[in-house]
């Protein structure tokens, strides 16, 4: 049986080193310039070396962090400007400087919408016919096949690792709705015999006398105690991290192609309140996910000096069909339990949710 933590882990430096390998291509550029009859002058060969240096240190760095999941914005602005230097140091050479810019491209284009990618390789296109004019079909050509390639790759990537952030989080949600089952169950089950033991308890003893009396009595505080104890476990099975469900919702909104926007709180909350706002998290999420179209959410949780505002937006709603769900009823009254008020509803194309509980 494959194991899929390899498989990504094997994945994720596969894509590393693509992108970070595009680094070759400048240094193979520089030994056909070394090769060519028109050579470079010496001092300007030995400039190119140390410029290609510095931007192959860039450019790797740069890479790992794109692959992280950062734009490596510092690296691009470095490495675009050594690239600009090192195709003005080997000009005459013309394809052999280009690689250069070709390079830099498959790492800017990353991390970046598609307009703006677009508008990165024009403009590499221009600056390249800008210093050698004869070659920019040539540079067109290159741009455009190098970034392309770097940016499917990249989307490649990106796509198996929302799958796999997405894997984890319906898991660990999976683990969560388990801790509820088990947690009721629980309190159903042994809660209600342990009280019904206690009564029995106090019933016995009232009619016992003596010794008898007095160890039904024992019976019932003991009764009494295992159901406070079985309660308080209860109420830590029942208790949800809020950061770590709104990471697990955003896993799973991403790997179904939303994008999600978290704004965390910026105080503690205590565990009632906590717990109340990522049930209403989860809640909205799977609104999000059953009931609409969306391709963005954005999830935002403010405290207040007296009260704590959570708001879940969507786009794309779609319109209900048939009477209402209990989703909202359930939120509703959860949210009232607390005096709190939460209200639903579109507003400017959007699906809004916002609860706002009293700290």
């Amino acid at each position: 049986m494959t194991d899929i933590s390899t498989d990504y882990e094997r994945l994720r430096r596969a894509t590393m080193w693509t992108v970070a390998g595009g680094v070759a291509l400048p240094w193979l550029g520089m030994l056909g310039a070394a090769t060519d009859p028109t050579q470079p002058a010496v001092w300007r060969a030995v400039a190119a070396v140390i410029v290609l240096v510095v931007f192959s240190f860039f450019y790797v760095r740069g890479a790992r962090a794109m692959v992280q999941g950062a734009y490596a914005r510092r690296e691009v602005i470095v490495t675009g400007v050594l690239g600009v230097v090192f195709f003005v140091l080997l000009r005459e050479q013309f394809v052999a400087a280009a690689m250069a810019p070709v390079t830099w491209v498959a790492l800017a284009v990353l991390h970046v919408p598609r307009r703006r990618a677009v508008l990165i390789g024009v403009g590499a296109v221009a600056v390249s016919a800008a210093i050698m004019p004869g070659g920019t079909f040539f540079y067109a050509l290159m741009i455009g096949l190098v970034g392309f390639l770097s940016r499917f790759q990249f989307w490649f990537w990106t796509v198996v690792k929302a799958a796999h952030d997405g894997r984890d989080a319906k898991a660990k949600l999976a683990v969560t709705e388990e801790r509820l089952r088990f947690s009721r169950d629980m309190h159903d089950i042994v809660g209600h015999s342990l009280s019904a033991i206690a009564v029995k308890s106090e019933l016995a003893a009232r009619l016992a006398s003596g010794e008898a009396a007095k160890e039904m009595m024992e019976v019932r505080r003991l009764a009494r105690e295992s159901l406070k104890e079985i309660r308080a476990v209860v109420r830590g099975y029942r208790t949800v991290d809020l950061h770590a469900e709104l990471h697990s919702v955003r896993a799973v909104m991403e790997a179904a192609g939303i994008s999600c926007a978290l704004e965390l709180p910026d105080g503690g909350l205590s565990e009632e309140v906590s717990t109340l706002l990522a049930w209403l998290v989860r809640e909205s999420s799977t609104n999000v996910l059953r009931h609409s179209a969306a391709t963005h959410c954005r999830i935002k949780v403010v405290t207040g000096a007296d009260a704590v505002e959570l708001t879940v937006s969507n786009d794309h709603p779609k319109r209900p069909r048939g009477t209402a769900g209990t989703g909202l009823a359930g939120m509703s009254e959860r949210v009232t339990a607390l005096g709190g008020v939460l209200t639903a509803g579109q507003s400017d194309g959007q699906f809004v949710v916002r609860a706002r509980i009293p700290t």
